[in-house]
């Protein structure tokens, strides 16, 4: 593409609030640690790449929720979902698209709905029963919000070379000299991220805690209205489910239904990968044909008391 002065500004000025979405209902998107620190990095960079603001984030198993700032807002998601994938599929020797084959993408309008869409996002562990609080869950950036003023637990920097952190990331990776990663190998969100821009529309430290932990109720969609903010966003709306999962993430809201002792599904995975796989000689769940897989089904069904559903996209049985 031919350049022109003041391109660089004119895309800035053209940079709107969107929420990405891409799903694998069928297929776990993350086996391990691991996978979602490298998932964290494939955003930083893919972030700096396209010229795109992130604010907020949440990788569930099955799914990855995104509030960012972009004049591209599809050509990002594609590319991160692209370097994502080849990461995932040379890992596990597997091959094709991981997840479905679309991406959902709605632009956000008003304050108010900027706001409830970024509690929707940070509050996923919650609604999922992943955690008994929205900061309990890991693997989205509600630690990273009002760090100093709440007393959270953020993600911290550890010394490292440009030369060390790039062999974290893939070759020829390029990343701004204020990226800092932890002693794992993964990029502070902070170092990255708008934290500052998303804290912005929670105006104080209160008022985020009070998001965090209010029940969804009539007033979110109320609020919006008043906000000419057009059509109101729902939790449905997010999580693109049907009425009877969307009900069972607003039981989720109060927290009692989440369990230490209940295993997740990067547990089930740690468990598949770790130690089953062994007595079949194999790397990778995908390297088990379809009776094997069937077999570790049963074993982890009757052995263990698993959800049906949740063996399933453990093993990817379709």
């Amino acid at each position: 593409m031919l350049g022109f002065p003041g391109r660089d500004a004119y895309l800035a000025d053209m940079k709107e609030s969107y929420h990405i979405c891409f799903t694998s209902h069928n297929e776990v998107m993350f086996r391990d640690e691991e996978d979602h620190g490298m998932f964290v990095n494939l955003m930083a960079l893919r972030g700096y790449a396209e010229d795109t603001e992130i604010l907020v984030d949440a990788e569930m198993s099955t799914h990855v929720h995104q509030n960012v700032f972009s004049a591209r807002p599809m050509h990002y998601a594609s590319n991160l979902r692209m370097s994502y994938t080849r990461y995932f599929n040379r890992k596990y020797d597997r091959k094709g698209r991981l997840g479905e084959k679309y991406t959902f993408l709605l632009k956000v309008v008003g304050t108010v709905h900027q706001m409830v869409l970024e509690n929707y996002i940070l509050r996923q562990g919650l609604h999922h029963a992943a955690a008994a609080t929205a900061f309990g869950y890991p693997y989205c950036a509600a630690r990273e919000l009002f760090v100093q003023d709440i007393g959270l637990q953020a993600d911290r920097p550890v010394p490292m070379s440009r030369a060390c952190m790039a062999t974290y990331l893939p070759r020829y990776a390029e990343f701004p000299d204020q990226y800092q990663m932890t002693e794992k190998g993964v990029f502070v969100r902070s170092s990255f991220m708008e934290i500052r821009r998303a804290e912005q529309f929670y105006v104080s430290p209160r008022n985020y805690l009070y998001q965090m932990n209010r029940l969804t109720d009539e007033s979110w969609i109320q609020e919006q209205l008043k906000d000419n903010s057009g059509k109101p966003i729902s939790l449905a709306d997010i999580e693109h489910a049907d009425e009877r999962s969307v009900a069972q993430m607003l039981k989720n809201e109060n927290g009692r239904n989440f369990s230490h002792t209940r295993m997740q599904d990067l547990d089930v995975c740690h468990l598949i990968d770790s130690d089953l796989l062994r007595g079949y000689g194999v790397s990778s769940v995908y390297q088990l044909t379809g009776s094997q897989r069937q077999q570790l089904a049963r074993q982890l069904f009757y052995d263990y008391r698993l959800p049906e559903q949740q063996v399933r996209r453990c093993l990817v049985l379709a």
